[in-house]
């Protein structure tokens, strides 16, 4: 009961910043509201669920939004691992480095977007690859890269934590014992830092989930490409449909928790031969 107590202001808060935000989107995702008459309410029920879900602008959109966490997330992780690697050999000078590995995070992705964006249309990219005309989805790729460029510092340092894990007796002994390089990192590397790379892969794929910097600022009218974030801010700053943008966003959080869930124990490594 003790406990409790001192737990209890910790739940309260949590309960007022999670579950009343959320509950507030569902009960507006249920009615036809507008911005700009807030007293311009209708209780439609799962009417607006019902349109979402049938409509194949928002199956793209979801999909162009998966494949853009599933590459963002696959080439934090490998670079984030040689990175990781790398900053475990280094002694004195690892405060410093591990400043400058969280130097591209801190930016703001708005900011990371329109560099990463100029880069591929009119800067150096363009010149180094000889690129004429992008187009809409050549500067979405742009914007992915530069949001998988943003989080690779903060990936590797996670990863980092879980490398450090790894006892340097266990591997000492997996070397007397003949163990080739790849059992060594399947059999005593990965078991150790498992942990933290499913940490990573979860962290990363939920805040790329909700990108929505980039793919606002190189969109264009009539784009046929399009991410989940960038409809319900859309329909619901655009287009002042308050209900239909709570709709998607509640839709998008439970894409969410069904990432999260299935990441999880795909992630959970194994000892494998």
């Amino acid at each position: 009961m003790r406990a409790w107590r001192w737990l209890a202001p910790a739940v309260v808060a949590l309960l007022l910043v999670t579950v009343w935000p959320i509950g507030r989107a569902v009960w507006t995702s249920l009615s036809t509201t507008s911005l700009t008459g807030a007293d311009d309410r209708t209780f439609v029920g799962l009417d607006n669920y019902a349109d979402v879900l049938s409509s194949r602008t928002w199956w793209l959109a979801i999909a162009a939004t998966l494949v853009i966490v599933v590459l963002v997330v696959a080439f934090q992780l490998v670079l984030g691992l040689a990175f990781a690697a790398a900053l475990q050999r280094l002694g004195a000078v690892w405060p410093v480095t591990r400043v400058l590995v969280l130097l591209p995070f801190g930016l703001l992705a708005v900011v990371s977007a329109v560099m990463w964006r100029d880069a591929v249309t009119t800067g150096f990219a363009a010149d180094w690859f000889r690129l004429d005309d992008t187009g809409p989805f050549g500067s979405l790729v742009a914007v992915t890269v530069g949001e998988a460029w943003r989080g690779t510092g903060i990936t590797a340092l996670i990863i980092l934590a879980g490398l450090r894990r790894v006892s340097p007796r266990l591997m000492a002994s997996a070397v007397a014992d003949g163990a080739t390089a790849r059992q060594r990192f399947t059999r005593v590397v990965l078991p150790a830092a498992g942990p933290a790379i499913a940490v990573a892969a979860t962290y990363r794929a939920l805040d790329t989930l909700r990108l929505l910097e980039g793919p606002l600022l190189v969109d264009e009218p009539g784009a046929a490409i399009r991410t989940a974030p960038f409809l319900v801010w859309d329909a619901t700053f655009n287009s002042f449909e308050l209900g239909l943008g709570a709709t998607m966003s509640v839709l998008l959080l439970l894409l969410a928790a069904l990432l999260a869930a299935v990441l999880v124990p795909v992630l959970r490594v194994r000892r494998v031969l």
